[in-house]
């Protein structure tokens, strides 16, 4: 669905804004390389519109919005730790205020 969302123009332009600016600062704070910094723009573009679908579509329901919103999460943590390498996925949840794990050995960060 996000996707699709992430397709109408007026929800990509601001995504595509927010996620340009996003990307930048996470490129200057977690040492990124040109690589990763492709890989995790349409990462996080996805994750702007989603969140903006989830806040709209449950509105009135702070529950579900909740809920949608810790898995959006989720699966964007593990496509970032398919991307970042260990260290730089436990600075990424140190600033998001997460406790840091042990990344998943899904990924290596290099590829």
């Amino acid at each position: 669905m996000a996707d699709r969302l992430s397709e109408h123009p007026s929800f990509g332009k601001a995504a595509t804004k927010d996620a340009e600016a996003i990307t930048r600062e996470m490129a200057n704070r977690l040492r990124l390389n040109e690589g990763q910094v492709l890989r995790l723009l349409p990462i996080n573009r996805t994750k702007l519109v989603g969140l903006n679908s989830i806040n709209r579509e449950y509105k009135n329901d702070e529950a579900t919005r909740a809920a949608k919103a810790a898995e959006l999460e989720a699966q964007y943590e593990q496509e970032c730790s398919r991307i970042l390498t260990p260290s730089q996925l436990s600075q990424l949840q140190q600033s998001n205020g997460q406790p840091a794990q042990a990344p998943a050995t899904s990924g290596n960060g290099l590829g």
